[in-house]
């Protein structure tokens, strides 16, 4: 167990460590000391490019087809459905417990999102390279390692651990919320094609809804539902509905690794 815990923070240093020579590196060349959106966007791309190839050449996350290849179809919609189902309740927790964004995080995300490579960075990329790093590699490790009556406590390390690394309070809290999802899918079967759809949603609706409403991102929700605050209780009970069915949905149909 003890081993495995060291190998989970090696894998997250790693993957910082990426980042950090990354950013640098790209900043030497581009000879500017700004984090710029552009910047920002291309050192995201290559981080999460130089991640997956690591992860997987060093087996680090075992790839295999197995999964894939029993066609989970429809239980993918329901993954996606989760995904859609939980993203309002949590921006509306996040924003009654008074959390917000840094200015300067906001504007790197915005410049992001108008970005060309935008889509690649935030929608296919990053969940691949993150799924592959805390599910693949953390969350496997420490699976094996824990007695099967304390999974649970792998997933919430793992999940602490995905929310940490966001480095700021209003995305750990909700990446934390997502790790315990994400590591459920995970221990159910055993692979990240689960944990990837759900991030690639979870991602895309944020980068089309920012996409087609380029304030959204200065508004609550209750300004952006026009001041209101009835219509954005109903559409988080809306969501919690859709967020409750694919979660029931999902329970039968995520069967146990044996």
């Amino acid at each position: 167990m003890k081993k495995a815990i060291i190998d989970s923070f090696m894998y997250v240093l790693i993957l910082a460590a990426i980042q950090i020579v990354v950013g640098t590196v790209t900043k030497f060349i581009s000879q500017t000391a700004d984090v710029t959106p552009m910047i920002t966007t291309l050192c995201s791309v290559i981080s999460s490019v130089l991640t997956i190839a690591l992860f997987a050449w060093r087996k680090w996350t075992p790839m295999s087809g197995q999964y894939i290849n029993q066609r989970p179809w429809f239980t993918q919609f329901w993954v996606i459905c989760l995904a859609l189902g939980s993203a309002l309740p949590m921006t509306f927790f996040t924003e009654q417990a008074g959390l917000e964004l840094p200015p300067d995080y906001t504007k790197l995300f915005k410049g992001m999102i108008n970005s060309d490579l935008g889509f690649l960075a935030l929608a296919i990329l990053a969940p691949i390279a993150e799924e592959m790093v805390f599910r693949g590699a953390i969350l496997r490790r420490l699976l094996d390692a824990f007695d099967k009556r304390w999974h649970w406590a792998a997933i919430v390390i793992t999940a602490a651990l995905f929310g940490i690394v966001h480095l700021n309070m209003a995305q750990g809290i909700n990446a934390f919320v997502m790790g315990l999802l994400l590591g459920w899918m995970y221990m159910r079967t055993r692979s990240i094609v689960p944990g990837i759809i759900f991030h690639f949603a979870n991602n895309t609706m944020a980068f089309f809804l920012y996409r087609l409403f380029p304030n959204a991102a200065d508004k609550t929700l209750v300004e952006f539902y026009g001041g209101n605050m009835t219509n954005v209780l109903m559409a988080v009970a809306f969501s919690l509905m859709i967020f409750g069915a694919a979660l029931y949905q999902l329970n039968f149909r995520l069967q146990p690794k044996r």
